[in-house]
């Protein structure tokens, strides 16, 4: 296990760009945003590249890489990942490992979000909390006494696939999925549906802030399966910290109430007081942050 104070690279490596930071002492101290090549080759190249940028005295005493998709249980391989389909059964942990002269370690996006919400940011102080991205999906990262979650598949934390009673069509195939009701991208389909126009998450944010009914009703749509959804958790789990983030974390105040109600209707005995839903802190650095903690996870 590495020490706090040391050198760390955590990556966030995205469809579109990749994102690469130093982290000292809970800090993201440098970092690079570059175009995600897909190609594994030239990737994996400017990848080492910039992981010696940032480690000029030498190799660092870790490296993270957060990704959307699915890791092998050993996480050193990506088993499916639909926006980086070159990276599909290439060795990246060993082959980063081998160039840069360190331990690497891949893991899932939101997984890697979720640790560092919980290292650096919302989730300090609560030690069990379901980690939420609202953005083009839905994604989720369980946390158990300050450490991540797998499952023995590393499937656990799938949280934009829970079933919550509309008939809409997923991405997955399926129907009835939180993603396609709650995601950002969804509640711009409602929104689009209903005003009859498309509007932009935050100025359908800004037009129900005020009082635009069509607006609200979207936010009460969403906000009630986003409820349906938190409920299956709890009674599973027991859990009652969320934390939000991705590009919809910014509308939690909207989506709020609606899920507490829901919350206070399917959870024996429970009152809204008793749970708490909160806006991640790292915006962006989350994926870095984490990435870089993953030897601690």
């Amino acid at each position: 296990m590495t020490s706090p104070t040391q050198n760390r690279i955590g990556i966030d490596l995205g469809g579109t760009n990749m994102k690469l930071g130093r982290v000292e002492d809970g800090r993201v101290v440098e970092r690079f945003e570059i175009p995600t090549e897909h190609d594994g080759d030239v990737c994996l190249a400017s990848l080492v590249e910039h992981i010696k940028k940032l480690s000029p005295d030498g190799a660092p005493a870790q490296i993270g890489v957060g990704l959307p998709g699915v890791i092998d249980l050993n996480r050193s391989r990506v088993i499916d990942a639909p926006n980086l389909t070159f990276l599909v059964d290439l060795p990246l942990a060993d082959l980063l490992s081998e160039a840069c002269a360190c331990p690497v370690i891949l893991e899932n996006d939101a997984n890697v979000a979720a640790l560092g919400e919980a290292r650096c940011g919302a989730g300090q102080n609560h030690p069990d909390f379901l980690f939420v991205t609202l953005g083009t999906g839905v994604g989720g990262g369980l946390i158990f006494d300050s450490s991540l979650f797998h499952g023995p598949g590393g499937m656990a934390g799938e949280f934009g696939h829970l079933t919550v009673g509309h008939d809409r069509l997923c991405g997955c195939g399926a129907l009835g999925c939180l993603e396609a009701i709650a995601s950002a991208r969804a509640m711009e389909t409602l929104a689009a549906q209903s005003l009859g126009r498309p509007l932009p998450l935050k100025e359908l944010a800004d037009a129900a802030r005020q009082g635009d009914q069509d607006a609200l009703a979207v936010f009460h749509t969403a906000g009630a399966c986003l409820g349906d959804a938190l409920a299956q958790v709890t009674l599973l789990l027991d859990l009652r910290v969320f934390i939000f983030g991705g590009g919809g974390g910014p509308v939690l105040d909207l989506l709020r109430k609606p899920a507490l109600l829901v919350l206070q209707q399917r959870c024996f005995g429970r009152t809204m007081d008793d749970f708490q839903l909160l806006s991640a802190e790292l915006g962006n650095d989350a994926g870095l942050l984490g990435a870089a903690y993953l030897g601690e996870a």
